[in-house]
């Protein structure tokens, strides 16, 4: 089992350093010999989603989800995913899959507007930013995305004033008085998590720690916050 460890987790060094070529090619060592962990599944089909392979991605995280059916966040970024390969109604489906399942969490809705926006969905975009800003007033990211779809719609004043509150909250990266033309949409980002207790070991023997920290990427903010700036830069120009 150590040994197979090591290979995921080489798998993750690979792809961290941008050879997701050779990252792929250890998850799939590492899934021939363990194809009941969704993680492997998760960061492979991440892996094929960089290299633009979305069919590829679309079957893992699909397998992932089968492994994991209560996870949220594997329905949200297989919506992306769907997306990018211009499946909207799955996309769609996934997102609103995502949100019935943490319709308490801002960022479900947030993430499902920055979608609806750049399908110009501006009503539906415009409603799900109002709820998260509902759930998570203090969100300045959801302030400032809310404003520049109001402004699409034509309500500037509103526009404005969400403007000021994401300064109001955030100065530093919304602080700056720009022009309509410098403004731009921010993609969504979840709110940190407090760092977990480690884990007790005497307790779980047939659980190594290593798999249960490697687990928690499915839920980690960083992860999430890097699989959306991928998005946000790199694919939806």
């Amino acid at each position: 089992m150590e040994d197979i460890n090591i290979l995921l987790a080489s798998a993750s060094s690979y792809c961290q350093k941008g050879d997701f070529k050779q990252g792929i090619h250890l998850y799939s060592q590492y899934i021939t010999q363990n194809n009941q962990n969704p993680v492997a599944f998760y960061q492979r089909g991440k892996a094929y989603f960089k290299i633009k392979d979305y069919q590829a991605a679309q079957s893992d995280l699909s397998k992932a989800i089968k492994l994991n059916p209560d996870s949220a966040e594997l329905f949200a970024e297989r919506g992306l995913i769907y997306y990018m390969a211009k499946q909207q109604d799955k996309a769609m489906s996934d997102f609103n899959t995502a949100v019935e399942m943490e319709p308490q969490n801002p960022f479900r809705y947030a993430s499902r507007a920055f979608i609806k926006d750049h399908l110009n969905d501006l009503e539906g975009a415009k409603k799900d930013y109002q709820k998260a800003l509902e759930l998570d007033p203090e969100d300045a990211i959801s302030h400032n995305n809310l404003g520049l779809v109001l402004g699409k719609m034509g309500n500037h004043k509103k526009a404005e004033q969400h403007y000021k509150d994401a300064e109001k909250i955030d100065p530093k990266n919304f602080g700056m008085k720009k022009s309509e033309e410098q403004k731009a949409d921010v993609a969504p980002q979840p709110k940190p998590e407090p760092t977990p207790l480690p884990d007790i070991k005497p307790g779980k023997p047939e659980r190594p720690s290593f798999g249960s920290t490697f687990k928690s990427l499915l839920t980690s903010s960083e992860e999430r916050k890097e699989f959306w700036q991928f998005v946000k830069e790199k694919v939806l120009k």
